[in-house]
């Protein structure tokens, strides 16, 4: 049987860094959903820096999830 791809909408993952609390690094990350699956990485990067100059941490990692339904 043939399977069939289904690409669903991605999600933009941004990890922020909280500084050392007891000794450890402390992360916290923010997740938004809905993104183009067909958006480009640059597209989206672009976004995470205009949304990562609103936080007040500093950025780990930014991460594109892409999200596909396999049939």
């Amino acid at each position: 049987m043939a399977v069939t791809e289904m690409q669903n909408p991605s999600s933009l993952r941004i990890k922020l860094d909280l500084g050392m609390v007891d000794g450890k690094t402390k992360v916290r990350s923010k997740t938004f959903s809905y993104v183009k699956h067909d958006a480009s990485a640059q597209n989206v990067y672009d976004v995470a820096e205009a949304l990562m100059e609103l936080q007040e941490y500093q950025t780990i990692e930014v991460a594109k999830i892409d999200n596909t339904t396999l049939v």
